[in-house]
């Protein structure tokens, strides 16, 4: 039998001030979307060029084990978040019939005050997806 989860279930392990996390619901099926592949950038406020800080992968909770950016490396400027949903989907199902409507999901968002938490979570289905913070 499938175990249930909520969103609280894809709350960050580590409850510490200061952080960047990030989980993902698989909203066709309603299961953490264990195996997406997720890169982070910082974005630079007067250019928009972008810097690539890492590239993680979620675990069989949707989530990340470990803060994206904490502390010190967590500064008050843009970031972006780049999701991607169509390998994800490709992955879970062998054949899409028309091929990933949705490839990459971009999120893009400021950090105000560093000393915050900032869970960014995402839901994603084949034809859409929301984003929100908690």
């Amino acid at each position: 039998m499938a175990r249930s989860f909520s969103a609280l279930d894809l709350e960050p392990k580590t409850q510490s001030a200061g952080g960047l996390t990030t989980a993902v619901i698989d909203a066709e099926a309603g299961i953490p979307a264990a195996g997406m592949l997720i890169d982070l950038f910082r974005v630079a406020r007067d250019i928009g060029e972008r810097q690539h800080l890492r590239t993680v992968e979620t675990d069989a909770q949707g989530a990340i084990a470990e803060p994206l950016l904490e502390g010190a490396s967590l500064e008050p400027v843009t970031y972006e978040l780049l999701f991607h949903v169509g390998r994800y989907f490709k992955a879970r199902r062998a054949s899409l019939d028309e091929g990933a409507f949705l490839n990459v999901v971009p999120v893009r968002f400021s950090i105000a005050d560093p000393t915050h938490r900032y869970h960014v979570t995402l839901l994603a289905g084949l034809w859409s997806y929301t984003v929100y913070r908690s």
